[in-house]
Order: structure tokens, then C-alpha cells, then sequence
């Protein structure tokens, strides 16, 4: 299985990477920082990298077709994060996130439709902060916004493609010993590590296509 990965330097990306690697499914990782998308291909076989932006979604996709002409499973894990007061946020920290969380992962499905094909799969990986209901904190209003946006664009994506046959869904994520987790609760311990997360992660995309389509599926044994 070809398998492309955005954000795949770090945290849940590179572990997902490694480990549909070590499975011997040949992965394209997908990602800004060259030098650790480097240290990843050197220390994984089926690994391939590609460092490009996905904001640029036009530049990302050409950069893609480059190195592969089909995609069996294509996860948007690459995401923007801002932790501030609803009072001191600015127009340009909500553009910048929704730009990436939103808009970049809608735009580049676009471009790479072509590629997907009667058996492919998308995934998203979101956060539980997106799902209605679900706790939410201070400082975290744009950044779980976008997350419901993309759980709500994931629904309408997976009916427009059914009829296509590729399944997509979305994992809305709990706590995860990431970066980013620790930056928005400096204070809290994750229930999970991010290599635990991913390996959740791997199973149901082998286990997905089939059973489930279009779901927004909470991954959580805490909250947040």
C-alpha cells in the first residue's frame, strides 16, 4: 500500500511513518523541515520524503505527483496550532490557522483526487476538541473551531465520494504526549504517547475501508 503522510517530521506523523514502514507499506513523508524528514528516511527502508509546505496545497501536490502517480491512503495529519485569549486574538492568527487546519487539507484532497482510486482511503486526524459537546478550554477557540471544521468537512467529503469508492473518515484525537499537546496544557499528563496513538491509528486504517465511512470518531480516554 502507498501511503502519504503530511506532516510526518514529528510526534504522531513520524510515528505513524515508521510504522507503516516497518509494515512494508511504502510511505511518502510529507513535510517542511528537511533535516528530520532526512533523519526519518535514514532510519526507515520504505520511507520517501517530500518537503513542501501544504499551504502552498498547488506546490505540495505538484511536489507529490513527482514522486508517485496513485495513493492508496492519504492522511492529513500536518496541523496548525495558536493558544491564546478569545480578547487578544487577531484576524491573521485565525487566518494562518484555518489556513493550514482547513483549507490546506481541503485543497490539496482536491488536487490529488485523480490519484485516489475505487478503494483508497482518506483519513483526517482531528481533535476531540472539534466534536460538539466535548470539554473545551481557554485560549483554544480558533484552534477547535477549525478542528470542527474539518470533522464536519470530512462527513460532507465522504458523501460526495461514496459512490467512488474511497472510504473516508476522521479520528478526532485526545491527549497525546505531542508538542503541541504540551503547549496547550503545560500543566496536564497525557493519557497516551504518540508512538501508542499512532499504532491505534495504523489499525484502523488497515481495518477502516469496508466497515466505516464517514465518521468523526473520538479517540480519547480522557478529556480533553
Amino acid at each position: 500500500m502507498k501511503v502519504l503522510i503530511t506532516g510526518a517530521s514529528r510526534g504522531i506523523g513520524k510515528e505513524l511513518a515508521k510504522q507503516f514502514s516497518k509494515a512494508g507499506h511504502q510511505v511518502l513523508a510529507v513535510a517542511r523541515s528537511a533535516e528530520a524528514l532526512e533523519a526519518l528516511a535514514r532510519e526507515e527502508d520504505n520511507v520517501e520524503t517530500i518537503c513542501t509546505d501544504i499551504n502552498d496545497w498547488d506546490q505540495a501536490a505538484a511536489h507529490i505527483k513527482e514522486k508517485t502517480q496513485s495513493i492508496d491512503l492519504l492522511i492529513h495529519n500536518a496541523a496548525a496550532f495558536v493558544n491564546k485569549p478569545f480578547r487578544e486574538m487577531l484576524p491573521e492568527d485565525m487566518q494562518s490557522l484555518y489556513h493550514t487546519n482547513v483549507m490546506a487539507p481541503y485543497f490539496l484532497t482536491q488536487a490529488l483526487l485523480p490519484m485516489l482510486k475505487r478503494g483508497s482511503q482518506i483519513l483526517a486526524i482531528s481533535s476531540i476538541g472539534g466534536i460538539g459537546g466535548s470539554m473545551k478550554f481557554p485560549g483554544l477557540s480558533v484552534y477547535s473551531s477549525s478542528k470542527g471544521a474539518m470533522n464536519i468537512w470530512i462527513e460532507c467529503l465522504a458523501t460526495e465520494l461514496a459512490e467512488e469508492g474511497i472510504t473516508v473518515n476522521a479520528l478526532a484525537l485526545g491527549s497525546s504526549a505531542t508538542e503541541m499537546f504540551r503547549n496547550a496544557f503545560p500543566d496536564l499528563e497525557a493519557a497516551s504517547q504518540p508512538d501508542e496513538m499512532a499504532k491505534f491509528i495504523f489499525n484502523f486504517a488497515l481495518q477502516a475501508p469496508g466497515i466505516l465511512h464517514g465518521k468523526v470518531i473520538p479517540v480519547s480516554s480522557s478529556n480533553p
